[in-house]
């Protein structure tokens, strides 16, 4: 690049820089206060305050997740954010841990000694990133602040979700819950079955039959 192309690309920049000013002024006039607080360490600025306000929908997501990425905590509307820290010395440079994570999980900073001196973490928030999905978590979304749906469960709540399930009659439990099954295998019962149809169905029905 010339000298002249490069201060023609300066003095362009200049000229511009007034009009993205006032272009950017009245969204971040529009920032709530509380959301600005908490999103003001985030390296993603403008994608935390969409979050914060709800704005933020991964595409192509038929339903919302339970478990984050690790070191990401749940922020709500099927997003999380990345849990980082701010250091700084304890007595000036150490602010508050951001409110959406602190005491929740298992987010911590550790003291670490640099230029002879103990610096004292802070919790903030960076970049977002849509939750994910884990089996092995209740099918439910994290709480606010935490990393997935399995830091709040109860120890048995794999036997809940089971029990939650249409069980089949113990009749029909040899026979994989499968009615039609049941009827070739018994034909006493497949012959009152051809004989009253709508009763059959409603047994059916009842059995919670697969098919």
């Amino acid at each position: 690049m010339t000298k002249e192309q490069l201060n023609s690309s300066t003095k362009m920049k200049i000229l511009l820089a007034p009009l993205l000013l006032a272009v950017s002024l009245p969204a971040l006039a529009e920032v709530d206060p509380k959301i600005h607080k908490l999103c003001i360490e985030a390296k993603d600025y403008a994608g935390c305050v969409r979050a914060m306000k709800g704005e933020i929908v991964p595409s192509e997501r038929t339903g919302v997740g339970n478990k984050c990425q690790s070191q990401f905590a749940y922020i709500g509307n099927g997003n999380c954010q990345r849990v980082g820290c701010k250091y700084g010395w304890w007595l000036t440079g150490r602010t508050s841990n951001n409110s959406i994570v602190a005491g929740k999980s298992n987010w911590k900073c550790k003291s670490v000694f640099r230029g002879g001196i103990y610096l004292s973490g802070s919790l903030i928030l960076e970049e977002v990133a849509p939750v994910g999905s884990d089996e092995n978590c209740p099918p439910i979304e994290p709480e606010i602040g935490w990393n997935s749906s399995c830091e709040k469960a109860p120890a048995n709540w794999k036997e809940v979700e089971e029990a939650k399930k249409p069980k089949c009659d113990f009749k029909l439990e040899k026979y994989d819950c499968s009615y039609n099954n049941y009827l070739e295998a018994n034909t006493g019962m497949k012959k009152w079955a051809e004989l009253n149809p709508d009763m059959a169905e409603q047994e059916r029905i009842r059995l919670h039959s697969v098919d």
